[in-house]
């Protein structure tokens, strides 16, 4: 009797908050979300099962079993849940010795979902983030970028119909920033190599995880090479 009233074991738990996201089922999601958070749990486990949720779900997407309306609610319980953990990671002390990043997203696009969740998970990377918002003009990107010499500019791009805003952008930063210059790094769900190619910028990431990992390359001051980004 005594065992069935055991918690299950962490492992089990944290991989049945992915498959709820992944199934979409965002009461049970964040009830299970707040009850391990109030149990102690490191919230940054926590924010990397919304986002291999997440990934299961562009798995999904990709193969055609889900449709833009379950992307839709994908976003939606990614929003709420990453709201909920800022306010217990933003309690952990952070002495921004990660590096400085700018970021925003670039203009014409309002999107800033993937935007919030990479500043999220930098954040907890002791990264400092100065966040310039959405439809941020490539010419207001070089203006912060002079003023506040950030070690990495980070610009968000999610429609395809912005790339030209991006790719002016990137153009403008590579030739009018001073030296040294901040490392340029784009991301967002329509990005791949050949619009990387095009946009001019060898530092790209579909997803967060993916954008992290490059940032910490650029301040720890390792090779970035394009195919370490696929």
């Amino acid at each position: 009797m005594n065992n069935q009233s055991k918690t299950p074991p962490l492992e089990e738990r944290l991989e049945r908050l992915v498959d709820l996201i992944t199934e979409l089922q965002e009461d049970a999601c964040l009830a299970e979300l707040k009850a391990m958070l109030d149990q102690g749990i490191d919230p940054k486990r926590l924010l990397s099962c919304c986002m291999e949720g997440m990934r299961r779900i562009g798995v999904r997407f990709e193969k055609g079993s889900y449709f833009i309306s379950a992307l839709i609610m994908a976003g939606e319980i990614m929003r709420s849940s990453t709201e909920y953990l800022s306010h217990y990671l933003t309690h952990q002390e952070t002495s921004g010795t990660g590096g400085r990043i700018l970021l925003g997203t670039i203009k014409g696009d309002i999107h800033d979902l993937g935007k919030n969740l990479f500043s999220l998970l930098l954040k907890c990377n002791n990264f400092e983030i100065i966040d310039l918002g959405v439809d941020v003009p490539a010419e207001v990107f070089l203006k912060e970028a002079i003023s506040l010499k950030p070690d990495i500019i980070g610009i968000s791009c999610v429609l395809t119909n912005s790339l030209e805003n991006l790719k002016k952008a990137v153009t403008l930063l590579q030739k009018k920033l001073p030296t040294p210059k901040a490392a340029i790094i784009i991301g967002g769900t329509c990005l791949d190599e050949r619009m990387a190619n095009y946009v001019g910028s060898s530092l790209w990431a579909k997803d967060a995880a993916v954008g992290l990992k490059i940032c910490q390359n650029v301040i720890g001051g390792k090779p970035h090479k394009p195919s370490y980004l696929r």
